[in-house]
């Protein structure tokens, strides 16, 4: 019988024809005359042609023409052959081979049900259905991974699995299986998209690809019995049964069966290893990219998002019931349509009691679970492609900007919420760089050690620690097909190691890769197949040829796996301590917060970050410096705060002093500030501390008190927020508040009602500072105040007060001195008389009215006090906090000569300030009389109507045009109240001997400056949102815009002025353009993008301001004063 005939009659013995096959081609190899060699070439015979045809049509059909037929208890399987690239093993492949009922009808979201029998032969040479998922997907993610493969339609019925055996029907020798559970975030992918007839030819296994329910058919739940969930992870248990119960008919051993998955099938992998369903169903375990102890595959509440979908679904959302119920009825088509709609829903793993019957760290740290041999591993940048592609913002490979990964950290690891702890792990990760590519690196970092790396190393220590053996690796080769197509920067990606370890390399059935790979590609192929394999066969990856894999111990050690492979230590250790053992110690810590005593008693705060720093900031708010001024003591001076039992809760901002809270709310939402302000009370002398210094530590940081503005009648320490400050430049930031208003600065004039409450209040502040401030990490020794419009007539105030003296060292006046003409009330007790009058007091003399006022209820004195405007009641000649006229005590010096920085804006009176006067017209233009109008708040008298028509006659002269009359009188305005006071402080400072140092604040924030009219400047305030550092501030106060990169620079520059100036006197520092000190030629710096220094700031009606209008101001009161004689 000769070859031909032995061909065509198709003897029935596969094995017999391919041993002929075989041994007929050593001897044609043998004799040299094979089809392709030089010989065979060169015997050009028709005998030796036909030979050479027939072996190879032999050796084709010995695979593809003689289908396997196998029983299994359930039926026969016609299956089909299959051989690797490089290896003459022929592989039974047989496919869609089911392992449970369809979960379909009644059995959706029910656990899967045993398969049933069939008759007859079972096709099983077609792939089966994918679980129900949106196909393009799939087609789109293949179509990016440079392998040719048909995707398969999905359907709900899809509990199959696909078998590749070596082991010929009925052989004795049963050979280890290997189950794998493909991934795809429990939401995509199928067996179908993975071939394991190369590993089992190359490693002599038994390989099973199994499926299971995805996305809202497999992982759907209402928290209880009426949707438990988990559906999916019930398949995978079923699959395993089946393979206990059934791979003996393909040669498998039951005994023997090690389960591999990666990403979600690596979760898988780490689940079975804790679930008590699938003790015994497994002997080994591999875990790639993925473990249990990955938080963002959890479902922390399912019944939120089991709502989410009933409302989305048109469902009755009243009971988990009902939910479950109408979620049973949807079609296949609706459910594809839910997803694609809402692709952010995810749908993950639940605690239901059975599957997993406790939290996932509970059972790693008890050791409840399976201790079996485990490979566990990475790959070296498992965020670097592929998934920062799913859902980064478009152009993310160009670099990033740090708001552009917030949303992701809460996502990806739900432990980091608070916006402090996120601020902490971005600084671990990201630094301060502003680099663009660097925040991208850095991002793709974190993601890889948040969802991979971090608990792949926990579930590691904890396996090795139950006594298990563990073999930790790293993959660190980016397969070439694939790396020409993605960006430079991208190491080996998340799934690059599963083309090497199910040898895609030699791949020659249904996929195949669209190109080959090189000859040191294939031998990792080969390497990493070697090492499954033999963890398959021993539990062990070791085995002659190979580098020794060292077993993970308390050195962590791992393999490196490339083209070269590199045992190692402290597996992925860079981030790993701050993650595991230092953030979880702040977490709980924060959960407490900062314990501090003070001589008064302890004090609970909180801890807080801010951006771009890694310093934690203690806060403590609402700490007493001073009796509530209520009762007796309204309209009294403020008394020492008497001590407290037990632990005082300062996490709460304090309540404001009596205001028209409704001002606050308009002027922080046209600030773009986003706060939540608290209620107002006359129990309101409280301050808010700020410190980077841990409790109990003895650092004594300059401290900085912050005076807030107003005008006298509103404003609180809670619309601001001292952390930025504190972080950046290492300084305690104390915030206080006073009295305001009526009850804050009323005087009669006299014994009654002297005045200045408000400012011995900031008196006692001071004082309580010195006493208590060591108790925050500060140094009473180094005390600088700090004030903005009324806070800096505040501070410019103190400095003049004798009762003051040595409680600071250092001010800064911003935009307000007490030289402004207005400040000080010239006959307080017609203005105490008028007030009376107003809120129905007895006005005949001043003890009635005082009596009146110390009778009103705390809602009287509000409605009283909403009818007064900014410094209505202001400062008072009280021979007690002023003993005398302010240009008395300036002109002999006799005040505190402390270095000093003053300032204002380009535009002081350009905007806000108008508004509030009711500046009518101020869009459009102003007439003369009404700007003549707005100088009466500087000489409210009616007898200085000659100064206003003066002074308006400097500035206006004949000016008719509107638009010229608003701009100069708001040029005026700004003059009279910030200008002129702040050079004329800066001149009579710098003359006493002290150091000054002037500047000019020159950039308005872009946020705000969107919502004014085009021809403001930088108008009053702008100048506080850098100076606080509001460009970094993420605690109770936040901007509703960001900030540009350039007002982010400028904000570390000012901060850096002001905070070299709380630690030296000086503002000068490395890094900053040089502030010259006001001298001889009025030296000035202004500030804004670019730093400035320049001379003789606003002087063009400095002359007439300060020597000529004083002059006539004095000789016309004294010809009044003579005629009134």
């Amino acid at each position: 019988m000769n070859l031909a005939t032995t061909v065509h009659s198709k003897v029935q013995s596969v094995s017999r024809l391919r041993s002929f096959v075989d041994e007929s081609v050593q001897n044609a190899r043998e004799r040299s005359f094979c089809c392709g060699t030089e010989h065979g070439v060169a015997m050009r015979g028709s005998v030796v042609l036909s030979f050479c045809v027939l072996i190879q049509l032999s050796l084709q059909n010995t695979v593809n023409a003689d289908a396997p037929v196998l029983q299994t208890k359930f039926g026969a399987l016609k299956g089909e052959y299959v051989k690797a690239k490089g290896k003459d093993t022929v592989v039974h492949s047989y496919l869609g081979v089911p392992f449970a009922k369809p979960p379909v009808g009644p059995l959706r979201f029910s656990p899967p049900q045993p398969a049933e029998k069939w008759a007859g032969v079972r096709d099983a040479t077609k792939q089966p259905f994918m679980c129900l998922q949106e196909k393009q997907l799939v087609e789109d993610l293949v179509a990016n991974m440079s392998i040719s493969i048909e995707v398969s339609d999905s359907s709900e019925d899809c509990l199959y699995l696909n078998v590749y055996t070596p082991s010929k029907p009925g052989a004795a020798d049963k050979l280890p299986v290997m189950v794998w559970i493909h991934g795809g975030g429990l939401s995509m992918a199928a067996a179908s998209l993975f071939d394991g007839h190369v590993l089992a030819a190359y490693q002599d296994v038994v390989v099973v690809l199994i499926q299971y329910r995805l996305g809202l058919l497999g992982f759907f739940s209402t928290g209880d019995e009426h949707a438990p969930g988990n559906y999916g992870l019930l398949d995978q248990v079923a699959a395993l049964q089946w393979v206990q119960e059934n791979i003996h008919s393909f040669g498998g051993d039951p005994g023997s069966v090690t389960i591999f998955g990666e990403s979600a099938g690596g979760v898988s992998v780490s689940l079975h290893i804790l679930s008590p369903l699938s003790a015994n169903l497994f002997h080994h375990a591999i875990a790639e990219s993925g473990t249990a102890a990955m938080d963002a595959i959890m479902s922390p509440n399912p019944l939120l998002t089991a709502q989410y979908v009933g409302n989305a679904s048109g469902c009755d959302i009243s009971s988990t019931k009902n939910i479950a119920d109408c979620v049973m009825q949807l079609t296949e088509e609706d459910i594809l349509t839910l997803v694609k709609e809402n692709p952010m829903v995810r749908f993950g793993v639940t605690m239901d009691g059975r599957f997993l019957p406790k939290p996932v760290e509970e059972l790693l740290q008890s050791q409840q679970f399976n201790k079996v041999p485990l490979i566990n591993g990475i790959t070296n940048d498992e965020c670097g492609f592929m998934l920062p592609n799913f859902f980064s913002p478009q152009g993310w490979t160009d670099g990033m900007d740090m708001e552009q990964i917030l949303p992701f950290l809460t996502i990806f690891n739900p432990t980091v919420q608070d916006q402090s702890v996120v601020e902490l792990v971005l600084n671990e990760y990201l630094g301060t760089s502003p680099d663009r590519t660097k925040i991208r690196d850095g991002f793709r970092e974190m993601l890889g050690d948040f969802l991979f790396n971090i608990p792949a190393r926990k579930v590691a220590n904890y396996h090795r620690d139950a006594g298990a053996p563990v073999y930790m690796y790293e993959f660190q080769h980016p397969p070439s097909l694939l790396q020409k197509k993605r960006p430079s920067f991208v190491g080996s990606d998340h799934g690059d190691e599963v083309i090497f370890v199910l040898g895609f390399c030699f791949a020659n059935g249904r996929i195949k890769l669209e190109e080959e790979l090189s000859e040191e590609e294939n031998e990792l192929c080969r390497t990493v197949m070697a090492y499954w394999g033999n963890f398959a066969r021993t539990g062990s990856p070791n085995g002659p040829g190979l580098t020794k894999w060292p077993e993970y111990g308390d050195e962590s050690e791992y393999l490196g796996i490339g083209l070269e492979q590199k045992p190692g230590k402290n597996f992925k250790g860079k981030h790993f301590d701050f993650m595991t053992q230092k953030l979880p110690q702040i977490i709980k810590e924060w959960k407490e917060g900062p314990l501090v005593q003070t001589k008064l008693g302890s004090l609970r705060g909180a801890f807080l970050t801010v951006k771009g720093k890694g310093t934690i900031v203690n806060s403590y708010l609402g700490v007493p410096f001073a009796k509530p001024p209520v009762g007796p003591l309204r309209l009294a001076r403020p008394q020492p705060a008497e001590k407290w039992d037990g632990v005082r809760d300062a996490t709460k901002q304090p309540p404001m002093c009596i205001q028209d809270r409704q001002v606050s709310v308009i002027e922080l939402k046209f600030l773009a500030m986003d706060v939540e302000l608290p209620e107002v009370s006359e129990d309101c002398l409280y301050l808010n501390i700020y410190t980077p210094v841990k409790p109990g530590k003895d650092a004594k940081l300059p401290v900085m008190v912050w005076i807030h503005g107003g005008g006298l009648v509103f404003g609180s320490a809670s619309v601001y927020d001292g952390s930025v400050l504190s972080a950046y430049q290492d300084v305690v930031v104390v915030l206080i508040q006073y009295r305001l208003g009526l009850l804050g600065f009323f005087s009669t004039g006299d014994e009654h009602a002297p005045g200045n409450y408000g400012f011995l209040d900031q008196v006692a502040a001071l004082q309580w500072v010195q006493e208590n401030i060591h108790s925050f990490g500060g140094d009473p020794g180094s005390v600088t105040i700090f004030g903005e419009s009324a806070g800096g007539i505040s501070v410019s105030t103190l400095i003049l007060s004798p009762l003051a003296s040595g409680l600071f060292h250092r001010a800064i006046a911003e935009s307000g001195t007490a030289l402004w003409d207005g400040l000080v009330i010239g006959n307080p007790l017609l203005r105490a008389q008028n007030a009376a009058k107003l809120c129905n007091c007895d006005s005949s003399s001043s003890s009635k009215i005082v009596d009146c006022i110390m009778r009103w209820s705390e809602e009287e004195a509000l409605q009283c006090s909403k009818q007064f405007v900014m410094m209505h009641f202001s400062l008072a000649v009280d021979s007690y906090f002023l003993p005398k006229p302010v240009e008395d005590i300036i002109q002999k010096q006799e005040f505190s000569k402390v270095p000093l920085i003053t300032g204002i804006t380009d535009d002081e009176y350009g905007f806000l300030l108008p508004a509030y006067f009711g500046g009518k017209g101020l869009i459009d233009g102003m007439d003369k009389e009404q700007a003549i109008k707005g100088l009466t708040i500087t000489y409210p008298d009616p007898r200085d109507r000659w100064i206003v028509d003066r002074v308006a006659n400097e500035y206006l002269g004949d000016t008719r045009d509107p638009i010229q009359i608003r701009d100069i009188y708001r040029e005026m305005m700004g003059d009279l109240m910030f200008n002129i006071p702040a050079l004329q402080l800066a001149k009579y400072h710098s003359a006493s001997g002290a150091p000054v140092y002037l500047y000019e604040f020159q950039h308005a924030p872009s946020m705000v400056q969107k919502n004014r009219p085009s021809f403001v400047g930088v108008d009053h305030a702008d100048e506080l949102f850098f100076i606080q550092g509001t460009c970094f501030a993420q605690a109770h106060l936040k901007a509703t815009a960001p900030f540009t990169k350039e007002e982010e620079e400028l904000c570390r520059t000012v901060m850096g002025y002001w905070g070299n100036f709380a630690h030296t006197g000086s503002p000068n520092g490395p890094g900053l353009t040089h502030w010259p000190e006001y001298e001889g030629e009025a030296e000035y710096l202004g500030i804004g993008l670019e730093q400035k220094a320049g001379k003789h700031l606003k002087g063009k009606h400095y002359t007439f301001m300060t020597k000529t209008l004083p002059d006539l101001i004095r000789q016309g009161r004294e010809k009044t004063e003579h005629l009134e004689l």
